[in-house]
Parts: C-alpha cells; sequence; structure tokens
C-alpha cells in the first residue's frame, strides 16, 4: 500500500492507496508550530487504524511550503521510505501559465487528465476555490482563485456581531426567512452560482475549436454543493489522490 498526503492550508489528508482506489483515510491539523517530531509521531497515531505492517512507499503534494520539510521527514520516519515530493518535474502535461501553480492544483489536473474527456475545468472547493481550465491535450491554461466556502463563512461570522456560524448541510428556499436558513442559501446557493459563472466564463475563453469543456467538482463541500450547480458537474472526490498517485508512479514509486 502507498500513503499519500495531500497537504492543504487547513489540514493533511492522508489516503491509503491500492488497487487504484483509497481503501483507508484520515486527517491531521496543518500547524505551523508543530515540528517535524511532533508530526511525526500525530502521523504514527493517524496510521495506526490503517493498520499497514509495510508501506511500498510514499508521495506529499504542498501547499504550504515551510512544512513540507518537516512533514517529509515524517513520512520517512513513519514508512521507511522516501516521499515523492510532487512538483513540475513528475506531471504529464505543460503549465502554460505565467506564474507557477500549486501542487494541488497539479495533482488535479492530473487526476482529471486520466479519468475524464478533455478539456475540462476543474473547480476545487477547498481553504480556496480554485478553478483550473485544461485544453484537449490536457495543459493547463490557466486558473482562478476564489476564497473558499468555509473561509467566506468563518470571514462573515467574525465580522458580523449578529450572526452565529451555521452547519453544512442541504439549504432550504433560496429566500430564507429565519437567520440561519438565509445564511444557509447564501452560503450554499451562492457556491453554486460561484462555480456555474465561473464555468461558463472560463469555458467562454477557451478554445470553441476543441469542444465544450466539462466540468469537474472536487474538495470536501463537493457534494454539498453539487446537486445546485446548473452545470451538473462530475463529482470526483479522490481526485487529488489519483493525480499525486500517477505523479508517484512516473517518478518510480512502487506499487
Amino acid at each position: 500500500m502507498v500513503l499519500l498526503v495531500d497537504m492543504g492550508n487547513t489540514r493533511l489528508s492522508l489516503a491509503g492507496w491500492q488497487g487504484g482506489k483509497a481503501v483507508c483515510a484520515g486527517q491531521l491539523p496543518t500547524d505551523r508550530g508543530w515540528s517535524e517530531a511532533r508530526y511525526t509521531a500525530a502521523l504514527a497515531e493517524a496510521l495506526k487504524p490503517f493498520a499497514v505492517k509495510e508501506w511500498s512507499g510514499c508521495a506529499l503534494s504542498s501547499v504550504v511550503p515551510p512544512l513540507t520539510g518537516p512533514v517529509s521527514a515524517a513520512l520517512r520516519a513513519v514508512t521507511g521510505c522516501e516521499p515523492v515530493v510532487l512538483g513540475p518535474e513528475n506531471i504529464g502535461f505543460r503549465v502554460l501559465t505565467r506564474d507557477a501553480i500549486g501542487a494541488d492544483m497539479m495533482a488535479g489536473a492530473e487526476g482529471a487528465l486520466a479519468r475524464f474527456a478533455m478539456p475540462a475545468i476543474v473547480a476545487d472547493l477547498g481553504t480556496a476555490t480554485t478553478f483550473c481550465a485544461q485544453n484537449k491535450a490536457g495543459d493547463v491554461l490557466g486558473v482562478a482563485i476564489a476564497p473558499g466556502v468555509a473561509l467566506g463563512l468563518d470571514a462573515l461570522v467574525s465580522r458580523a456581531s449578529h450572526l452565529r456560524s451555521i452547519a453544512f448541510e442541504p439549504p432550504g428556499p433560496a429566500i430564507g426567512t429565519t437567520t440561519a436558513e438565509s445564511m444557509q442559501s447564501g452560503v450554499i446557493y451562492g457556491a453554486a452560482c460561484l462555480v456555474d459563472g465561473m464555468f461558463r466564463r472560463m469555458a467562454a475563453e477557451m478554445d470553441p475549436a476543441e469542444g465544450a469543456p466539462s466540468l469537474i467538482l472536487t474538495g470536501g463541500l463537493a457534494p454539498l454543493v453539487a446537486p445546485y450547480c446548473a452545470t451538473k458537474p462530475s463529482l470526483a472526490p479522490d481526485l487529488l489522490f489519483e493525480g499525486l498517485w500517477r505523479c508517484y508512479r512516473r517518478a518510480g514509486g512502487k506499487e
């Protein structure tokens, strides 16, 4: 089994990958105050339920550069394997942007290229909500980045004294009659409208000769938001892990 780790700005998502899918999963916080030793201990504890006697390898996708070294060292210590760290050298497509893109977007683009027909737009509902446009060859044309759904809610609650946090659950009417209904409407329907609107705008800027792009939705809140999207996206909850796995194999990682 291979251990895949996706380190975002909020959490480390862990997956034991075997037979082309995640067979076990876990999480740790992304904490810039944690040392290598703290991550090693926490990782060892988080992996106990996986009940893996020997790891074949491990791979890391990180958008938090200060923690890439400590977490890589923790992975090395816990698995006994040298981690493959996702970077431009182990992806199977070109990135046509003027600035570098995050490892999470590279992993998502790799997974999308493997699983879906191109062209495509990948929307990832994470700490940030990101949109990644890929052409017919799977090359990344460019991206759009917006505040994440949970991040936006946290900011709203922290700045508006009369508002309290709400649970992420299916919304009721768009025209809310209670504060909670109104916030659920704005947060969930608003996220769906953002996905639909950005998809239309980005699709309009892509080459029509290559055909209409498909929309792929991933990230923690994707299953909640997807039913309210008019564009009817394809849900791919493990897209980043699948992309990270393929990059790991391209780098020579063992199954």
